[in-house]
Formats: C-alpha cells, structure tokens, sequence
C-alpha cells in the first residue's frame, strides 16, 4: 500500500489545531535548545501502544522537534502508535541514521534530499541551488507525481520509505563581512552539511565548502576555523550562530525541505489502521512545521534587523547567482528533471 500525498482539503481540517499547536511551541521554542532526551526518563504513554524511535541532528528547541514532532505525537494519541524522539544527533549524524533506517536498527529518521541521494541520485534534486520559486512551489513539487516516482524508486532500491516532506526553511549565508556577489566569497571557508551537492551549490556560487558536522560550527565559527556557514533562519537561530557571525546575507539559495523516512519492515510491519493514523499525523505535522518556521523566518529577522547583532544583508545579486547555480545543476545526473521542476513553476 502506497501513502496518499496530502492535500489541502486534509490540512484545512486540521488547521485550527495546528494553529494552536504551532504557537505553544512557538513559545517553548527558547527553552532547553540543544538540551539532550535521556531515554531512561522518557515515558510511555501508553504502555499497549507500539513506539517508533525518531532520530534527527537539529538542537530540541528547533522547529521540527518542537513544532513537527510535537504535533505528530499529539495526532498519535490514541491511534496505537507513538513516537519517541532523539534529537541533536543522539543517535548519528544523517548518513548514519539513514543507514539505521535502511537496516531496520532505527525507526523513523528526519534527513535531507541530498543524504537520499546518496541511496537514489534523483531524490538530491530537491536540494539544488534556486529550484524552488517559493515554498508553494517546494510543497507541489514534493507532493507531486514526479516525486512520488522518485520516492518510489528510493523504497525499491534501498527500503527507505519517505513518510513525508516538511519545510525545513530557506538557506541563507552568514559570515563576518558582507556578500553580494560571486567575489566576496573569495577566500572564506564556508561550512556545509556533508554531502556533495551542498559543495557543488557553494561553488557554482563562486564558494570554497567546508564539509562539517552542525554541532561543530558554532564552535568552528568562534575559534576561527571556518568563517562563514549556510543555513535557514531558524537553524541559525537555534544554533546561536548570529552570536558568533557579523552578518546574514540573504542569498536565499535554497528552499529546503527535509525527509521523514521509515524502513521496509517498520512500514510494512504496520497495520492499515496503524498506516492510515500516521499519515494523517505526517500530514498535520508539515503544516505545523511549515507554520512555524515561517513565522520564525519572520519574527527573527525582524528581531535582528531592529537589534544591535548580527546585521541584515538585503543587498545581494541573487539573478547572477541563480543564473550560474542553474548552469551548474544543469550539469548533475538529475539535470533534466532540474529542468522540469523549475519549468513547471
């Protein structure tokens, strides 16, 4: 049995919900980030139920642990199912818990198109350099038909099953000066996840990628060893990174989503009714996710632009940028199917 994609007509009916899920925790956003789950204090709550553990590197106060996980747990209630969260990197970076969920030693893990590419090349073109014209454009795509094809071809080959996408925000350069074309990254050292299409990104951008675990760059950043890094608003936020960096410039090069993705057996360990109750709950817990971090996107860089910290960018050639990214994506495995995604825009 095939997940059905969500649809607006589902998410319209949990909206209301959400809402009021996403602004509590909005407001518990600012506790206990980074903070680590020990699991001899998690408790079952419902000891009949059968609980999946959910492993992801983001720090605890981030959007998707306390917006998206949140509200899956909360949709959970009751259906049978449970999750049990391990976040900032408790259990393995994403390469790692991929392959957990690929053997069936894990659950559930939360990982990004390109660590799926390296199982499906094609999946890694959801995080190409300026694909995505908005997020509306992001939600149709991964939602679509084409990628429902991809999907299906990483469950095939690998037994990694995508359960659902969430909007994982809009990347962003920060660094200690200001950049506002391809020159001014000349000589810096640019942190990136570790996977290779983050370095073909930065360099199509006219960059040098560092390759580095997330909760290494704050670190790195302070003690000089990298001097600049990318990420969306709220990651950075999370992270403290505008406490160690003079500037945001807001390339805006990536509209990124991340992959919640189970296994063979887990998925087909599953019952109808237990396949049907999470769904519904990945449904209810992208919109939540995608609420939120929109709003932080938001809300933080009015906050930054107002304060005396980390200064705002606005100033920055993105058409040059988009145009020397496009040429380069255009040169990937997947080229055509880049194509094909920003032409249906």
């Amino acid at each position: 049995m095939k997940l059905e994609h969500s649809t607006p007509a589902r998410r319209r009916r949990s909206a209301a919900a959400l809402g009021l899920a996403a602004s509590a925790a909005l407001l518990l956003s600012a506790c206990n980030v980074g903070t680590p789950v020990d699991r001899e204090e998690v408790a079952q709550a419902d000891t009949d139920a059968k609980t999946l553990r959910l492993a992801h590197v983001y720090d605890a106060g981030h959007p998707v642990e306390e917006c998206g996980i949140t509200t899956l747990k909360e949709e959970l209630d009751g259906s049978g199912l449970q999750v049990e969260s391990f976040p900032a990197a408790q259990l393995g970076n994403e390469s790692e818990s991929l392959e957990q969920v690929a053997s069936g030693a894990l659950d559930m893990a939360v990982a990004g198109p390109s660590f799926l590419g390296v199982w499906e090349e094609d999946a890694a073109v959801l995080d190409g350099a300026y694909l995505f014209e908005d997020v509306d454009h992001f939600i149709e795509t991964v939602e679509g038909e084409t990628m429902a094809g991809v999907f299906d071809s990483l469950y095939e080959s690998s037994d990694i099953k995508v359960l659902s996408s969430w909007y994982y925000g809009t990347r962003h350069v920060t660094a200690n000066k200001e950049i506002k074309t391809s020159e001014d990254f000349a000589g810096l050292k640019i942190r990136t996840p570790n996977a290779p299409l983050y370095l073909e990104n930065i360099k199509a951008m006219g960059g040098t990628a560092t390759p580095m675990a997330l909760d290494e760059v704050y670190l790195a950043l302070q003690q000089g060893v990298i001097d600049a890094q990318e990420n969306p608003i709220p990651t950075i936020s999370t992270a403290k990174f505008n406490e160690v960096q003079d500037y945001i410039n807001l390339t805006g090069h990536m509209i990124q989503g991340v992959q919640i993705t189970t296994g063979r057996t887990v998925y087909e360990g599953l019952s109808e009714e237990e396949r049907g109750a999470l769904e519904g709950a990945m449904a209810a817990a992208a919109d939540a996710t995608r609420e939120c971090i929109e709003e932080q996107e938001q809300s933080i860089l009015e906050e930054w632009k107002s304060g005396d910290g980390i200064q705002v960018n606005e100033d920055v050639d993105r058409e040059s940028f988009a145009a020397a990214a496009e040429e380069a994506m255009l040169q990937q495995p997947w080229g055509e199917l880049y194509q094909e995604i920003k032409d249906a825009r």
